[in-house]
């Protein structure tokens, strides 16, 4: 085993011991899942029933992931020879283990499958259902509600949104929002502020509409009046300097000065009544795009006077920069006052329309649980749980809201205080890194893992028990050269803002040491801008489908030329090793960050360039062809008048027809083309057969049920091998 090998293993034997409550900072690829299995399988062994140990996650895949593991490993552990599990279980427990734990291992997995329900390695939403269920009452809650999933809420919400805005049209509101965002964009601001509901409610309850925006106009300095600003900044205290400046930049270089000085007179020059109508111009003329003032506004080809014009334009600038920071505030507050005044009726309805029908979604959830564990009225609620759970698990920690957080600190509150740090060993253990905080992911708070660190750190150490805070810095996925360019792009402290804590500088190990790695920094991609369209020439916008499509070609190409002449690195153990060997198109991993149209391009031009590559990980099902054909059938053997679902089935390799022949079939028919494919029934040639076909499938369809007809449909007809044909 290599020293980092026996470093990582050291410390995550130190944050799995059952006798001790740890927060670990675990980065990326250093074995977060196999820490927590570890975990529960310790506590198991050490006595504690299986049905006392909840485990957190965040996603169904990582609670899914972790059950498979734990009941993989128990299941080995019941049928494992003598000498194999002494020595698992002494890897586990870093000790020989005891023949009266090796005994009670083997019954764990027959103790866990007898569990009602099995192991209790939920997602933070499934446990708050589950409580819910069993108190609604108390949670002020029907006893029958449902919970909406994601696609249903956000159309309940558009339903809600739709509603408020008929009824404010016309409105101030809505005509000042309408102006600054999309009817798509407003959507998703209301999306956003439905999953802020709770906070944002709690806030309009307590200070309203008004007084919210009158504290933001304080925080930001914004003008009380956007209009009086707009004048007052087009009204400069010396308009005969200015007006002088103008004269001297006109003698001055003809492509800046000349240009300067004509702009500054024409403005000087307008109706004081009318210059608020080119503030914009008379802004910009001072002021960059990133709103700096400008830099240089007079050239040597002004003489002696530029000096005095530089100085008196930048102080001109100076002053245009303060009044537009007052009037860009105010039209924060004034879209937010706008958006607010939109989205509490929003919420409103949204709310009124699940509390009416019994419904709830993710968000209200959360609410909902940690409103019933902090209500002192409902103390016996928290007291039955308190009998129940021993030991609490926390998965992706750093991924955490203030309110999930609210329900963890009431779950444990009895463990550190009073009789229930008394009684049997009790823990605490949370793996996370704030380095990996999804920041948009249900509201994560990634100040909220070190902050209750310190909560739980100082809440076990009062009742005597023992904390640690254990780091997992040792990666197991990647190689050095990677891992030494990541800690390299992190030394620099502009980068290391927000993303490392403040303290040593941010370094990883890696585990396979000497292990071979390349890192290939290539130039940025610039595409070139397509020529002016012509006069009545309507042109997309393909520039990004551009940039896309050059970009998977190189890459493609890039990819090819590493397979065709390119061999892996050899590994640096030592000298005398062999040659590294060719590079396979199964080394190459590709990792995007959405899988969208780039994706595709991707897998497209490798497919065109000779290289193997597997398709996406992740896919919509009803959105592939091969399943569609099957729904197809199923349109229409629920509706058979249905021509362009029975259309696309006759084109599908399920029946074959070509286009020649569905056309013939379809043109100038007199009803619908059901009747005039079952026309043929009875003859010859491929109508009949396909009459003939589709009528059993009618008939089946009356006496089998979905799931035996598409099993008979890809199986014994055959239906699976014709589309994988074409495919």
């Amino acid at each position: 085993m290599s020293t980092p090998s026996i470093a990582a293993a050291a410390r995550q034997s130190l944050a799995s011991d059952p006798g001790v409550s740890a927060w670990v900072s675990a980065s990326a690829g250093s074995g977060k899942t196999k820490l927590l299995t570890d975990r529960v399988l310790r506590l198991m062994l050490a006595g504690t029933t299986p049905s006392r140990i909840l485990c957190l996650t965040f996603t169904k895949a990582a609670a899914a992931e972790m059950a498979v593991r734990l009941n993989r490993e128990l299941g080995r552990w019941a049928v494992a020879d003598d000498a194999d599990l002494t020595r698992e279980l002494a890897a586990l427990l870093t000790r020989p283990a005891t023949p009266a734990e090796a005994a009670h291992a083997r019954t764990l997995f027959a103790e866990v499958l007898e569990l009602a329900g099995g192991m209790r390695i939920l997602t933070i939403h499934a446990f708050c259902q589950t409580l819910l269920r069993a108190f609604p009452l108390e949670a002020g809650l029907p006893p029958q509600f449902t919970v909406l999933e994601e696609a249903d809420a956000q159309a309940l919400l558009a339903d809600a949104r739709e509603d408020v805005l008929g009824q404010a049209a016309g409105g101030a509101a809505l005509t000042a929002l309408a102006g600054l965002v999309s009817a798509e964009r407003f959507g998703g601001l209301t999306h956003d502020i439905a999953r802020s509901s709770g906070r944002l409610e709690a806030l309009l309850a307590e200070h309203g509409v008004e007084e919210l925006c009158a504290r933001l106009a304080a925080a930001l300095g914004a003008a009380a009046d956007a209009d009086a600003e707009i004048v007052a900044a087009c009204a400069p205290s010396d308009e005969a300097a200015l007006l002088r400046a103008a004269a001297i930049l006109k003698r001055g270089s003809p492509k800046t000065d000349v240009v300067l000085g004509e702009k500054l007179l024409a403005f000087l020059t307008t109706a004081p009544e009318a210059r608020h109508v080119v503030y914009a111009d008379w802004y910009n003329l001072f002021i960059t795009g990133k709103h700096e003032p400008r830099v240089n506004f007079a050239t040597q080809k002004c003489g002696a006077d530029q000096d005095s014009v530089r100085t008196l334009l930048k102080d001109q600038a100076h002053r245009l920069l303060d009044h537009g920071r007052r009037i860009t505030a105010a039209g924060i507050v004034a879209s937010t006052r706008a958006l607010l005044l939109l989205a509490e009726p929003i919420l409103k309805t949204y709310a009124a329309t699940k509390a009416l029908t019994g419904r709830l979604d993710f968000d209200d959830l959360i609410t909902a649980t940690r409103t019933l564990l902090e209500d002192p009225g409902s103390a016996w609620v928290l007291f039955k749980l308190d009998r129940g759970i021993d030991h609490v698990l926390l998965d992706e920690a750093q991924d955490s809201n203030p309110a999930q957080w609210g329900i963890v600190r009431a779950l444990t509150a009895e463990f550190f205080a009073g009789e229930g740090a008394a009684e049997a060993a009790r823990s605490v253990f949370a793996v996370g890194d704030v380095k990996q905080s999804i920041f948009s992911f249900q509201g994560a708070d990634p100040a909220g893992f070190t902050a209750n660190e310190a909560y739980f750190g100082a809440a076990v150490r009062a009742a005597g028990g023992e904390f640690r805070s254990v780091p997992l810095d040792i990666s197991f996925r990647s190689a050095p050269p990677v891992l030494a360019l990541v800690d390299a792009v992190f030394a620099d402290p502009v980068s290391a803002d927000g993303v490392v804590p403040e303290g040593p500088r941010l370094r990883h190990t890696a585990n396979r040491q000497g292990a071979a790695g390349l890192v290939e920094l290539w130039p940025l991609l610039v595409v070139e801008k397509p020529a002016p369209p012509g006069p009545w020439e309507v042109r997309e916008d393909a520039s990004a489908a551009q940039a896309q499509t050059t970009l998977a070609r190189a890459l493609a190409r890039r990819i090819r030329q590493m397979i065709d002449h390119e061999t892996l690195p050899a590994r640096n153990d030592g000298p005398g090793q062999p040659r590294g060997r060719r590079i396979r198109p199964g080394d190459i991993l590709i990792l995007v960050r959405k899988r969208n149209a780039l994706t595709r391009l991707i897998i497209r031009e490798l497919k065109q360039a000779g290289v193997p590559v597997g398709g996406l990980d992740r896919i919509r099902l009803a959105e592939q062809i091969a399943v569609m054909d099957v729904l197809a059938l199923l349109d229409v053997l629920l509706l058979p008048g249905n021509d362009l679902a029975l259309a696309a089935l006759l084109k599908s390799p399920l029946v074959g027809l070509n286009e020649d022949a569905l056309f013939s079939l379809a043109h100038q028919r007199e009803g619908s083309l059901h009747a005039a494919l079952m026309a043929h029934r009875g003859g010859a040639g491929a109508f009949a057969a396909a009459a003939e076909w589709l009528a059993g499938w009618e008939a089946a369809a009356d006496q089998a049920t979905p799931h035996a007809l598409l099993a008979r449909l890809l199986g014994a007809d055959g239906g699976r091998a014709r589309l994988l044909a074409r495919l």
